[in-house]
């Protein structure tokens, strides 16, 4: 059934080129109890007067934060975002789902895409629908059974038409343009953004990440040197050649560039080691996705880097390390209070 609601969104898809620039669905289900569109204005930050009945085509919604077409199907409603992204946004996302389950999809022409669940509140899982075997939230497998047709389609290059099945095999509601007599909220502001923490290690520990940043640079290096050493030696890498020798390029401050050049081949058959016979992406706590970790946490620790934030190295040290993670995180801020 889902195969042929594939079908039928890739041939809406074909119909409606346009929409390959920029766009944005967003259904919310109300489940604790029923909503008005007014409430979903609401929800949005804006008021149920700044509802337009009748859109006027003069205006120029690039000149607004927030655009969107509120239809109604029984009882949910589908947000319509022509060249927006509000709907995959934490802040929105929690608000529009409470008492609610909400189900968000998004791309752009520059290969930015999102698929979000939330409910009560929560992100429930999250994926990029081009790398479904990438997903984070509370729980990030919920979705295991939908997410079989986007794991298929992304080798044939249908990974839109698939997203946009997975939401109505999810929500039961078919995606489409907005209805004729849908509303437009047009928002010169919307919600104001959480606060974030400065990198990915902020937010999976706030604490270590706070230690850290208060610390001398030094310590700092230290500490990510302590790190990428014991997921080295807990992954066995360290016995390899091009890793020793990238390793202790690292820890001398010698000039790394040619470690790094060294290292790329070694993380690409690291990264298609990870797939099984059925090309399903391993978990991220098999021994091979751990290698994989290990891998490219001693990249990115390399000097010169702007991008990851170099602190993000330890993200995934419980994945890593296991068991022996918390005696190291215990070791690691007594190093940072002793200032290394």
């Amino acid at each position: 059934m889902i195969d042929e609601t594939q079908r039928r969104y890739a041939d809406f898809l074909q119909r409606h080129p346009y929409l390959a620039l920029a766009t944005c669905w967003t259904v919310v289900q109300p489940v604790v109890s029923s909503l008005t569109v007014e409430a979903i204005a609401e929800r949005l930050g804006g008021r149920g007067e700044d509802l337009e009945a009748e859109p006027d085509d003069d205006v120029d919604e690039a000149d607004y934060e927030g655009a969107f077409y509120i239809s109604r199907d029984d009882a949910s409603f589908v947000l319509y975002e022509d060249n927006g992204y509000q709907g995959i946004r934490p802040e929105v996302l929690r608000r529009l789902s409470d008492g609610a389950r909400v189900v968000s999809l998004f791309w752009n022409v520059n290969g930015t895409a999102n698929l979000t669940y939330a409910a009560y509140g929560t992100i429930v899982t999250a994926l990029d629908p081009m790398f479904p075997g990438q997903r984070w939230g509370e729980t990030p497998h919920v979705l295991d059974a939908e997410l079989t047709v986007l794991e298929a389609a992304t080798e044939r290059g249908q990974w839109q038409a698939a997203a946009m099945a997975v939401v109505e095999a999810v929500t039961g509601v078919r995606l489409d343009l907005p209805d004729a007599s849908a509303p437009r909220l047009l928002l010169e502001e919307t919600i104001p953004e959480d606060p974030r923490a400065p990198s990915m290690l902020g937010g999976v520990d706030p604490d270590l990440d706070v230690r850290l940043r208060l610390a001398p640079e030094p310590v700092q290096t230290a500490v990510v040197h302590r790190v990428v050493d014991a997921y080295l030696v807990a992954t066995g890498l360290v016995g390899e050649p091009v890793v020793r020798e990238a390793l202790d390029c690292l820890m001398a401050g010698r000039d790394v560039r040619r470690a790094r050049a060294d290292l790329a081949p070694l993380l690409e058959r690291l990264m298609d080691d990870r797939r099984d016979e059925q090309g399903e992406v391993l978990a991220e706590d098999h021994p091979v996705s751990r290698r994989v970790w290990a891998a490219r946490a001693l990249d990115e620790a390399m000097p010169g880097r702007t991008w990851p934030d170099r602190l993000d190295v330890l993200v995934h040290a419980p994945r890593i390390l296991g068991d022996r993670w918390p005696a190291l995180r215990a070791q690691l801020t007594a190093m940072i209070a002793e200032g290394g």
